[in-house]
């Protein structure tokens, strides 16, 4: 008789099928992730180093359209693009951002993009010391904040029929009203970066 097929596992595959169960449930387990995958509790750990390493290897994976964004020669343009990538990349799983934020970043390919962002920041820009970590977390947070706004209900306030401040601004904004999440991003992200580049003024 045939034996049962397993998974070849692997650390990509235990974070892929540990994103699966946070993508459905919003959590997941060591135990539960063992029998998604058929394999024993023990079996995981010949390959990961307990739930936290699981953790980061889904940040691994939420964080690879960075490595893929377009480089571009000005410091401004590279910022648009590696944020608009990390919004992106974190959107597409918005349960997983709260476990991520609950623990220290550890994960080395994500940690190379960070460091891509600041040796941009550092290089090209001028920024150093707290000026540079200030700027990262700026464009940290404005990210995970946008990636969990993107997957709010369309309609993110009722539009009750009182003559308030708030509904004359829902009722003159543009549709689709899924589009002011974008908006919203893309006005922040360009208040972040005009503020930096009026922090290191023109480069000599």
């Amino acid at each position: 008789m045939a034996r049962p097929h397993r998974p070849i596992l692997s650390r990509e595959l235990i974070a892929a099928a540990a994103l699966e169960l946070v993508d459905r449930d919003g959590r997941f387990t060591v135990p539960e992730l063992a029998h998604k995958l058929g394999v024993s509790v023990s079996s995981l750990y010949h390959h990961v180093d307990g739930r936290a390493d699981i953790v980061e290897g889904i940040r691994g994976l939420l964080t690879r359209p960075l490595a893929a964004a377009e480089p571009a020669a000005d410091w401004q343009e590279a910022v648009r693009r590696w944020a608009t990538a990390y919004r992106d990349g974190f959107a597409a799983h918005p349960a997983a951002i709260p476990m991520l934020v609950g623990q220290t970043v550890g994960n080395p390919d994500t940690l190379a993009q960070y460091d891509r962002l600041a040796a941009i920041l550092e290089d090209q820009a001028g920024l150093s010391g707290d000026d540079l970590l200030v700027a990262i977390t700026m464009l940290d947070t404005l990210c995970l904040g946008a990636a969990l706004d993107l997957a709010a209900p369309a309609e993110v306030w009722t539009a009750d029929g009182r003559d308030t401040a708030l509904t004359r601004a829902l009722a003159g904004a543009p549709d689709p009203e899924r589009d002011r999440s974008r908006r919203s991003f893309e006005r922040q992200l360009e208040l972040i970066i005009g503020s930096l580049a009026r922090q290191v003024g023109p480069r000599p």
